[in-house]
C-alpha cells in the first residue's frame, strides 16, 4: 500500500489551496487528517463534498507517485464536477484530473476498467449504456410479430411493461433478471421470449447500468488478477454519497479495495431514500467507529431543529448559518389545493431579497409524482399543479430525442452543467449521423468518440466547432423562427461526414426532424414551472420530486404533502407531529413504509438555506400540533 498520510501542519496550506472554505472545527479536521479506511457520516448542507476536494488538494501537494493515483467516485456527474472545479483551481489539484488519477462516477469506473474491456473482447458491439433507451428499445421491439404471446402475456400482468423494460443481467453467468415485478418460470415459453429480448437488444449494443455490473463480475472470474492490478494502481479510494450505493456496487467496491486501499467513504445515512433495493440489509454503510460531521453550513437553527426531528437515525443537526426566516406552515383547504403554490411564489416574493433569490434556486418538491387514491386532495403533485408532466419528455424520450438534446428541454439551464450539454449535443449529432447513414457513425457507442473518429473524414476540429455553437445557441436555434438557420447550420456542419449525395432537401426530412416531435419538446419545460407576479416583482420557478432535487441548495423550498399509499399516511402531517415534538409514536417504530417517507421528508426539509416552507391540508394539522409549532417559532397562513 503506498498512501500518501496527512499531518496537522498540512492543514496550513487550506489557507491558500481552498481560501473560500472553513474547516477549524473538530469534526472536519479529523476527517482531513484521516489516514486509515474510515466512514464520515455527514449531515445536510455540511460541505461533503467541498471537503473531500479539499482533502485531495493536500493530497495532491505530497502525491509521490507517477503510476499510481488516487480514485474518488460519486454516484453522480455533479458531484464529479463539483469536485473537479475546485481541483483544477489549483496547479497541484489539477494534476488529479489525468492519469494516473481517476475521478467519475460509480458506473463510469467499472465501466472503463471492468465491462468494456470484457465487452471489447467478447467482440461485443456497445452502442448505448441508458436504462431509458433501453426501455424504448424494449417497448418498440415487442411491437415485432414474434413476441406477439410475449405481448400478450405481459398485458395481463399487473407490471408488464415493467418487466419488459427492467431486464437486466446479473453475476458472470449473465443471468436475465427483472428490476421491476418478476419473471415467469424459467421453463415457460414466457420467460424464453423475454431472454430472447434481452438478447436482441445486447446484439444491437442496447445494454442497462446494471448490466455493466454483471460484465465486471465476468471480467474479474475470466481475469482474478485485475483486482491486484486495480487497487495497486489505486492505494487511496474515496466515495461520495455512500447512502446511494447498491448492494451489487457496494460489493463489487468491496471486492477491489476492501482491506487492501486505504478506502474513506463520505455520506448520510439518513439521506437513503430508496431502502426497499434487494439486499439492502447487507449494506455496511456507516460501518463502527464511523467520523461523525454534525453541523450544517447550510442552514440555521431553526431549519437544523425541523430536518433533524424526522431524521430516522436521531442524531442531532446543529445549523450553523443565521436564520434569515421562520420556517412556515402552510395550510389549505381541499378546494384550495391548485392555489398553493402561487401563495408560496407570493411569501418568496415578500421575504426574500433578489440577492436571496439570485444565489440559489427558488424550488418546490413533493415526493410523488402521481398517484390513486380516494383521500382528499394532496395526494401527489398533479393535485397542486394540474399541469405537472404534460408534454414534459421522459429522460428516454430526452436520450433518443433531437430536439430535446438541443433544445435542452429536458430541465432548466441552470440546472445543465456545461460538461452534460456538450454530451447532450455530441449525442443529438450522433442520432442525426446515425439516420443519415453516415460512414463515421458506424460502431460508434457514444458521442464522446465522435471528435476522434470524425479527424478521419474531415479536418480537426469541424465537429468539435458545431458541438460550441449548439452547446451556446441551441436552445434559440430550436425556435420555430429560427428551424432554417439550424438545418442549414447542421447540413454544413456534417456534410463533410454524411454519404455522397445527401442533399439538403434529403438531410431536412430525416424522420427525427419530425415537426410534431419538434413542437412537443420546444413546448415541454412550461408544465413544470409556476411565474408568480406581486407587489411589482416577478418570480419564475420549478416544480418537481423530492428524489429529482436531491443534493440540491435552494434559496427557499416548499414541501408539499403527499400521501404514502401503502402507509395509509400524509407524510408533511405525519413528520409535523415531530417538529411539533408531539409524536404519536418514536420514529423507530414506525413501518418501514412510513419511515420511508421520513426520510424523503429529511431530505426535502434540508435543501433551502433561507426559507423552508411547508404545506398540509388544513383537515390534517389538529390545534394542538398548530399551537405548538407557533410556539417553537413557526409561522401559520391559510392559502387563499
Amino acid at each position: 500500500m503506498s498512501a500518501v498520510s496527512l499531518k496537522s501542519e498540512d492543514l496550513a496550506d487550506l489557507a491558500t489551496l481552498a481560501r473560500d472554505l472553513n474547516f477549524d472545527d473538530d469534526e472536519r479536521r479529523c476527517a482531513l487528517l484521516e489516514n486509515n479506511s474510515r466512514d464520515f457520516n455527514a449531515v445536510p448542507g455540511s460541505g461533503k463534498t467541498s471537503l473531500l476536494a479539499a482533502k485531495l488538494l493536500l493530497l495532491a501537494k505530497k502525491w509521490p507517485h507517477t503510476r499510481r493515483g488516487i480514485c474518488v467516485l460519486s454516484h453522480t456527474n455533479v458531484a464529479r464536477d463539483e469536485i473537479a472545479r475546485r481541483l483544477a483551481e489549483t496547479v497541484e489539484g489539477a494534476q488529479l484530473l489525468s492519469y494516473p488519477h481517476f475521478i467519475g462516477t460509480i458506473h463510469s469506473f467499472v465501466n472503463q476498467f471492468f465491462a468494456l474491456p470484457m465487452l471489447r473482447s467478447l467482440h461485443q458491439k456497445v452502442d448505448v449504456i441508458d436504462d431509458s433507451v433501453f426501455a424504448e428499445k424494449a417497448l418498440a421491439r415487442l411491437q415485432l410479430g414474434q413476441f406477439f404471446k410475449l405481448r400478450y402475456f405481459l398485458e395481463n400482468q399487473s407490471n408488464g411493461e415493467g418487466i419488459a423494460t427492467s431486464l437486466f443481467y446479473r453475476t458472470a453467468a449473465l443471468t436475465v433478471n427483472v428490476e421491476s415485478g418478476s419473471l415467469p418460470a424459467a421453463h415457460t415459453a414466457s420467460y424464453k421470449s423475454l431472454v430472447s429480448l434481452k438478447t436482441q437488444l445486447s446484439s444491437l449494443g442496447i445494454f442497462r447500468h446494471s448490466d455493466m455490473f454483471a460484465y465486471a463480475d465476468l471480467a474479474l472470474q475470466t481475469c482474478p488478477h485485475l483486482v491486484d492490478v486495480v487497487h495497486r494502481r489505486f492505494p487511496m479510494v474515496f466515495i461520495d454519497e455512500m447512502q446511494d450505493t447498491s448492494w451489487d456496487q457496494e460489493s463489487f467496491l468491496n471486492r477491489i479495495f476492501d482491506g487492501k486501499s486505504v478506502m474513506q467513504r463520505f455520506g448520510d445515512i439518513d439521506q437513503k431514500i430508496l431502502t426497499d433495493e434487494e439486499n439492502a440489509e447487507q449494506l455496511t454503510f456507516p460501518r463502527q467507529n464511523h467520523g461523525y460531521i454534525s453541523t450544517s453550513k447550510r442552514f440555521g437553527g431553526a431549519i437544523a431543529h425541523a430536518v433533524g426531528s424526522v431524521r430516522m437515525s436521531g442524531a442531532a443537526v446543529v445549523g450553523e448559518a443565521a436564520n434569515a426566516h421562520a420556517p412556515v406552515l402552510l395550510l389549505y383547504a381541499t378546494d384550495d389545493a391548485t392555489k398553493v403554490v402561487s401563495h408560496y411564489g407570493r411569501i418568496v416574493l415578500e421575504r426574500l431579497s433578489e440577492t436571496d433569490i439570485s444565489t440559489s434556486d427558488v424550488k418546490v418538491m413533493c415526493a410523488r409524482k402521481l398517484g390513486e387514491g380516494s383521500v382528499l386532495a394532496g395526494r401527489h403533485l398533479s393535485d397542486y399543479w394540474p399541469a405537472y408532466g404534460e408534454g414534459l419528455p421522459s429522460i428516454g424520450m430526452r436520450s433518443g430525442n433531437f430536439w430535446n438534446l438541443i433544445g435542452d428541454t429536458g430541465q432548466p439551464r441552470q440546472e445543465t452543467s456545461l460538461s452534460a450539454r456538450v454530451s447532450d449535443v455530441r449525442r443529438a449529432l450522433l442520432l442525426v449521423l446515425r439516420e443519415a447513414g453516415a460512414p463515421l457513425a458506424k460502431d460508434l457507442r457514444d458521442g464522446r468518440a465522435l471528435p476522434r473518429a470524425a479527424s478521419a473524414f474531415a479536418p480537426a476540429g469541424r465537429i468539435e466547432a458545431l458541438t460550441r455553437q449548439l452547446t451556446l445557441s441551441g436552445e434559440q436555434l430550436c425556435s420555430s423562427d429560427q428551424r432554417e438557420t439550424l438545418f442549414q447550420l447542421l447540413y454544413e456542419g456534417l456534410k463533410a461526414y454524411l454519404p455522397d449525395g445527401f442533399g439538403l432537401d434529403t438531410f431536412k426530412a430525416l424522420g427525427l426532424f419530425d415537426e410534431q416531435v419538434a413542437a412537443t419538446a420546444a413546448a415541454a419545460p412550461i408544465a413544470a414551472k409556476c411565474e408568480v407576479l406581486h407587489q411589482e416583482r416577478s418570480l419564475q420557478f420549478v416544480l418537481g420530486t423530492v428524489a429529482g432535487m436531491k443534493g440540491e441548495t435552494h434559496s427557499a423550498s416548499l414541501v408539499l404533502e403527499s400521501y404514502g399509499g401503502v402507509s395509509r399516511k400524509f407524510d408533511v402531517a405525519l413528520g409535523l407531529e415531530y417538529i411539533a415534538g408531539m409524536p404519536s409514536k418514536k420514529l423507530a417504530k414506525l413501518p418501514k413504509t412510513q419511515q420511508a417517507q421520513m426520510r424523503n421528508l429529511y431530505v426535502a426539509m434540508s435543501r433551502p438555506t433561507t426559507l423552508l416552507c411547508l404545506a398540509a391540508n388544513e383537515n390534517r394539522v389538529p390545534v394542538k400540533i398548530r399551537d405548538a409549532l407557533v410556539g417553537k417559532g413557526w409561522h401559520i397562513e391559510t392559502v387563499t
